[in-house]
């Protein structure tokens, strides 16, 4: 037996040194992580992977975290598998190009209006998507994890290793380019998308 935190599927810790078995762990491990591997794939693909890459560095990641289970704290479960995942695709990126950095942005803007006004619920989500795959990184993997993940800003911040005014900016930024984007391709807040 070996002795382990366990949570609860909320992510709030519950017990502390609880003995567990490797079996045990493992059904902990999987049961908790298996709700995840969607939004890691989602992600994973909004940072640049191909599905096939997406999928290696889900399982790369999946592959740490387990190796890492006992020294999870216990919050934020999709916060720290998306830091692994960060952390995997940033080291893959190394080895393939010279040098890339995702916390190099642009001076923050201050917004004339507020960020959706102008886009209506009905627009089309291929046309949103395709927009999203248009912004820089920095700003994609931001609106993926607030806007379409849901997560908080805390969050976001846990997992990209960055501080929460820097998830705030990037994600005006973002949601400003998007809106641009999504208006300059003609789309008009007013007109039903058809389907």
């Amino acid at each position: 037996m070996i002795f382990v935190q366990t949570w609860a599927t909320h992510g709030s810790r519950i017990a502390q040194n609880v003995p567990m078995s490797r079996a045990e762990k493992q059904r902990r491990f999987e049961r908790l992580v298996k709700d995840e591997l969607s939004v890691l794939f989602r992600v994973a693909r909004r940072m640049g992977c191909t599905p096939e890459e997406a999928e290696d560095t889900v399982q790369t990641t999946l592959l740490k975290a387990y190796r890492a289970w006992d020294s999870f704290d216990g919050k934020h479960l999709r916060s720290w598998l998306i830091r692994i995942l960060r952390n995997e695709r940033l080291m893959l990126l190394r080895t393939e190009r010279d040098v890339l950095s995702l916390d190099d942005s642009d001076a923050v803007e201050v917004a004339d209006a507020p960020v959706w006004n102008g886009i209506s619920q009905r627009l089309d989500a291929g046309a949103v998507l395709t927009a999203l795959e248009g912004l820089p990184e920095i700003y994609r993997l931001v609106i993926q994890l607030c806007d379409v993940e849901d997560m908080t800003y805390e969050e976001v911040a846990d997992a990209l290793a960055i501080p929460v005014g820097t998830v705030r900016s990037r994600l005006f930024r973002g949601r400003s380019l998007l809106r641009d984007a999504l208006l300059s391709t003609g789309f008009d807040p007013n007109t039903e998308v058809s389907r």
